[in-house]
Protein backbone atom coordinates (compact mmCIF):
# COMPACT_ATOMS: atom_id res chain seq x y z
CA UNK A 1 0.00 0.00 0.00
CA UNK A 2 1.25 3.46 -0.86
CA UNK A 3 -0.09 5.86 1.74
CA UNK A 4 -1.79 8.92 0.36
CA UNK A 5 -1.08 10.81 3.55
CA UNK A 6 1.53 11.40 6.21
CA UNK A 7 0.99 12.23 9.88
CA UNK A 8 3.80 13.78 11.93
CA UNK A 9 3.72 14.80 15.57
CA UNK A 10 2.72 14.13 19.13
CA UNK A 11 -0.21 12.40 20.87
CA UNK A 12 -2.73 14.57 19.02
CA UNK A 13 -1.23 13.26 15.78
CA UNK A 14 -1.45 9.66 17.06
CA UNK A 15 -5.12 10.07 18.02
CA UNK A 16 -6.02 11.77 14.75
CA UNK A 17 -4.20 9.09 12.71
CA UNK A 18 -6.17 6.38 14.55
CA UNK A 19 -9.43 8.22 13.86
CA UNK A 20 -8.51 8.61 10.19
CA UNK A 21 -7.74 4.88 10.00
CA UNK A 22 -11.18 4.08 11.44
CA UNK A 23 -12.63 6.15 8.57
CA UNK A 24 -10.63 4.11 6.04
CA UNK A 25 -7.79 6.60 5.58
CA UNK A 26 -4.48 4.81 6.08
CA UNK A 27 -1.52 7.16 6.57
CA UNK A 28 2.17 6.76 7.12
CA UNK A 29 2.56 7.85 10.75
CA UNK A 30 5.63 9.25 12.48
CA UNK A 31 4.20 10.34 15.81
CA UNK A 32 4.61 9.57 19.48
CA UNK A 33 2.84 10.56 22.67
CA UNK A 34 4.83 13.28 24.43
CA UNK A 35 6.96 14.13 21.39
CA UNK A 36 8.35 17.67 21.39
CA UNK A 37 9.01 19.40 18.08
CA UNK A 38 12.79 18.90 18.19
CA UNK A 39 12.36 15.11 18.45
CA UNK A 40 10.40 14.97 15.21
CA UNK A 41 12.92 17.28 13.53
CA UNK A 42 15.76 14.96 14.60
CA UNK A 43 14.06 11.63 13.83
CA UNK A 44 12.05 12.31 10.66
CA UNK A 45 13.83 13.23 7.49
CA UNK A 46 11.86 13.84 4.34
CA UNK A 47 9.88 11.01 2.88
CA UNK A 48 8.34 10.56 -0.52
CA UNK A 49 5.73 12.91 -1.95
CA UNK A 50 2.21 12.44 -0.53
CA UNK A 51 -1.14 13.94 -1.37
CA UNK A 52 -1.78 15.15 2.17
CA UNK A 53 0.22 15.69 5.32
CA UNK A 54 -0.81 16.49 8.87
CA UNK A 55 1.60 18.09 11.33
CA UNK A 56 0.56 18.16 15.00
CA UNK A 57 3.29 19.58 17.22
CA UNK A 58 3.66 22.26 19.87
CA UNK A 59 1.55 20.81 22.67
CA UNK A 60 4.59 19.40 24.49
CA UNK A 61 6.95 22.33 24.03
CA UNK A 62 4.66 25.34 23.84
CA UNK A 63 7.13 27.53 25.72
CA UNK A 64 10.19 26.40 23.79
CA UNK A 65 11.87 29.49 22.30
CA UNK A 66 12.90 27.37 19.28
CA UNK A 67 9.40 26.07 18.54
CA UNK A 68 8.91 28.26 15.45
CA UNK A 69 12.30 27.41 13.97
CA UNK A 70 11.77 23.69 14.65
CA UNK A 71 8.40 23.78 12.89
CA UNK A 72 9.80 25.71 9.90
CA UNK A 73 12.65 23.23 9.54
CA UNK A 74 10.30 20.26 9.67
CA UNK A 75 7.79 21.83 7.28
CA UNK A 76 10.56 22.49 4.78
CA UNK A 77 11.08 18.72 4.53
CA UNK A 78 7.42 17.84 3.89
CA UNK A 79 6.47 17.34 0.26
CA UNK A 80 2.70 17.16 -0.15
CA UNK A 81 -0.05 18.66 -2.25
CA UNK A 82 -1.91 19.77 0.86
CA UNK A 83 -0.49 20.24 4.35
CA UNK A 84 -2.70 20.75 7.39
CA UNK A 85 -1.54 21.66 10.89
CA UNK A 86 -3.30 20.92 14.17
CA UNK A 87 -2.85 24.04 16.29
CA UNK A 88 -2.61 23.08 19.98
CA UNK A 89 -4.91 24.32 22.73
CA UNK A 90 -2.05 26.39 24.22
CA UNK A 91 -2.53 29.90 22.79
CA UNK A 92 1.17 30.75 22.27
CA UNK A 93 1.87 27.45 20.52
CA UNK A 94 -1.31 27.79 18.44
CA UNK A 95 -0.23 31.26 17.32
CA UNK A 96 3.23 29.98 16.30
CA UNK A 97 1.71 27.04 14.41
CA UNK A 98 -0.70 29.37 12.60
CA UNK A 99 2.14 31.74 11.65
CA UNK A 100 4.33 28.94 10.28
CA UNK A 101 1.39 27.44 8.40
CA UNK A 102 0.61 30.85 6.85
CA UNK A 103 4.23 31.21 5.71
CA UNK A 104 3.89 27.98 3.74
CA UNK A 105 0.28 28.52 2.60
CA UNK A 106 -0.95 25.57 4.66
CA UNK A 107 -4.32 24.89 6.29
CA UNK A 108 -4.80 25.00 10.08
CA UNK A 109 -7.34 23.19 12.24
CA UNK A 110 -7.40 24.75 15.71
CA UNK A 111 -7.90 22.18 18.45
CA UNK A 112 -9.35 24.97 20.58
CA UNK A 113 -12.61 24.65 18.66
CA UNK A 114 -13.08 21.09 20.01
CA UNK A 115 -14.03 20.24 23.59
CA UNK A 116 -11.27 18.89 25.82
CA UNK A 117 -10.90 17.56 29.35
CA UNK A 118 -7.26 18.55 29.80
CA UNK A 119 -6.72 21.38 27.25
CA UNK A 120 -4.17 19.17 25.46
CA UNK A 121 -6.26 16.40 23.90
CA UNK A 122 -9.69 16.64 22.27
CA UNK A 123 -12.48 14.53 23.75
CA UNK A 124 -13.08 13.00 20.32
CA UNK A 125 -10.47 12.52 17.64
CA UNK A 126 -13.25 11.42 15.29
CA UNK A 127 -14.48 15.01 15.02
CA UNK A 128 -10.93 16.26 14.48
CA UNK A 129 -10.40 13.72 11.68
CA UNK A 130 -13.73 14.73 10.15
CA UNK A 131 -12.66 18.39 10.22
CA UNK A 132 -9.70 17.48 7.99
CA UNK A 133 -12.12 16.31 5.28
CA UNK A 134 -9.80 13.52 4.16
CA UNK A 135 -12.54 10.98 3.42
CA UNK A 136 -11.61 8.05 1.20
CA UNK A 137 -12.11 6.61 -1.34
CA UNK A 138 -14.18 9.33 -3.03
CA UNK A 139 -11.43 11.89 -2.49
CA UNK A 140 -8.69 9.78 -4.06
CA UNK A 141 -7.32 11.78 -6.99
CA UNK A 142 -7.91 10.42 -10.49
CA UNK A 143 -4.23 9.60 -10.92
CA UNK A 144 -4.67 6.91 -8.22
CA UNK A 145 -7.75 5.41 -9.85
CA UNK A 146 -6.31 2.58 -11.92
CA UNK A 147 -7.34 -0.86 -13.10
CA UNK A 148 -6.65 -3.58 -10.53
CA UNK A 149 -3.79 -5.00 -12.57
CA UNK A 150 -2.13 -1.64 -13.19
CA UNK A 151 0.47 -0.40 -10.73
CA UNK A 152 -0.35 2.62 -8.63
CA UNK A 153 1.64 5.61 -9.88
CA UNK A 154 3.89 7.42 -7.45
CA UNK A 155 3.56 11.18 -7.82
CA UNK A 156 6.77 13.12 -8.30
CA UNK A 157 7.51 16.58 -7.03
CA UNK A 158 7.20 19.13 -9.83
CA UNK A 159 10.43 19.70 -11.71
CA UNK A 160 11.87 23.15 -11.48
CA UNK A 161 12.04 25.20 -14.65
CA UNK A 162 15.18 27.14 -15.38
CA UNK A 163 15.25 29.93 -17.90
CA UNK A 164 18.11 32.04 -19.08
CA UNK A 165 18.46 35.07 -21.25
CA UNK A 166 21.67 35.44 -23.22
CA UNK A 167 22.51 38.90 -24.44
CA UNK A 168 25.34 39.68 -26.85
CA UNK A 169 26.65 43.08 -27.90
Amino acid sequence: MIPLCLVLGDSTAVGTAQALASQGVQCAVHAREGAPSIETVKTWHSGSFTERALIALGSNDALNPKLASNLRLLRGRVSATRVTWLAPYHSRAAQIVAEVAAEFGDDVVHLGRFSSKDRVHPRSYRVVASALQWQMPSSIPDRYRTARSAPIPVPQAPASIRQAVVMTF
